[in-house]
């Protein structure tokens, strides 16, 4: 009389949902492994073009435009300073690594309920409440600026918090390599199986 037979658990399909991966699936030989190489980088680049915004806006305003005797022409400045700000304040986050090439985090099997939107509103509260900051200190109070009026003395610092707002959306709009390669690696949505596969891509904040 034959033994039963112990019912042994079929492995689990490689291509089934996972809370998280140890590596990317089929390590660098997959588009996934190269976003996540490509997001875990300092971009210093960006970085670099942002504090140059803002230094070269600063200056601008301080040493040019403010000196105008039009208007318009000096609340050009605190709408740059603003803009430039507002651009810092939201991109140095997405600067940073995003990824790390020795885990690469997948959507959950219920589906990816993860969203930026919190993070993204207080950026741009921090933006808009730092802006007038900013150019309130570098306009001075020197005898020049002494001659303006009130009314134009306040829309310097509400132009500067209203730039700063849509300042701190540019990043999301002319993104880093690290935040663009994590963003497309989050957002690919693949349902390869062993008998065939679709691919598509979603974007979002």
């Amino acid at each position: 009389m034959d033994a039963p037979q112990a019912q042994v658990a079929p492995p689990r399909a490689p291509d089934e949902s996972a809370a998280v991966h140890l590596g990317p699936v089929n390590a660098e030989q997959t588009e996934q492994a190269e976003l996540c190489r490509q997001a875990s980088r300092f971009d210093w680049e960006y970085l670099g073009v942002m504090v140059l915004a803002d230094a070269a806006t600063v200056t601008l305003d301080s040493q040019v435009l403010q000196s105008s005797g039009q208007t318009a022409v000096r609340l050009l400045g605190p709408g740059l300073v603003g803009l430039s700000w507002g651009w810092s304040v939201g991109g140095t986050y997405l600067t940073l690594p995003q990824c790390s090439p020795s885990f690469a985090s997948g959507p959950p099997p219920e589906g990816d309920v993860r969203s930026r939107l919190p993070l993204v509103i207080s950026f741009s509260l921090l933006a808009a409440a730092m802006a007038p900051l900013i150019v309130g200190v570098e306009t001075g109070e020197g005898p020049q600026t002494l001659e303006w009026s009130t009314t134009e003395r306040t829309m310097r610092l509400v132009i500067a918090s209203a730039t700063g707002v849509v300042g701190s959306l540019m990043p999301y709009v002319l993104p880093p390599q690290t935040y663009r390669a994590m963003r497309k690696l989050s957002h690919l949505q693949a349902g390869a199986t062993a008998r065939g596969g679709s691919v598509s891509y979603s974007f979002r904040f």
